[in-house]
């Protein structure tokens, strides 16, 4: 078993591999890579997109984006736009960890990865992946130097 100081050593150095990004987003985008390969998440297909999108802002009381499907590009898994509410996703099939990723830049209302953005991919995570992927993503946002509120123990949080 991995101790949690060498997945964040891995973070630190993963994120030095994102050139065009600033040093926040790349922390965010390696914490996110790690822990979607160490726990994972659903996969749901670009036709099944929109319903699980609605599901979860139903449940989250947000205004669901409009969903559009592109074509795959090696660069880009999907993309947001919180001025349209409108969540762009890249390929036949997405992850619900990439999902929530993009309708925590809708709920934050921003295309920074900062922290309201990073509390908001992690309540959701924690709601719709698993308390064990939110932990670590905490875990590692925390670790990696990035500022998160505290982890909270209650089942629903808002």
């Amino acid at each position: 078993m991995t101790h949690m100081s060498e997945f964040i050593a891995e973070a630190t150095q993963l994120a030095t591999q994102y050139l065009r990004c600033s040093p926040e987003q790349a922390l965010v985008y390696a914490c996110e890579d790690i822990v979607d390969r160490e726990i994972g998440s659903p996969v749901v297909s670009s036709r099944s997109v929109q319903q699980w999108v609605d599901n979860v802002c139903t449940a989250e009381d947000l205004d669901s984006p409009h969903i559009v499907v592109q074509r795959a590009t090696s660069t880009t898994l999907a993309s947001a736009s919180p001025e349209t509410n409108t969540i762009c996703i890249r390929g036949r099939s997405t992850t619900h960890a990439t999902l929530l990723h993009e309708i925590s830049h809708v709920a934050a209302n921003a295309h920074q990865h900062d922290q309201n953005f990073r509390d908001h991919l992690i309540r959701l995570s924690r709601s719709h992946v698993s308390v064990q992927y939110a932990a670590m993503l905490h875990s590692l946002y925390a670790g990696v130097g990035l500022s998160v509120a505290p982890f909270a123990s209650s089942i629903r949080q808002r």
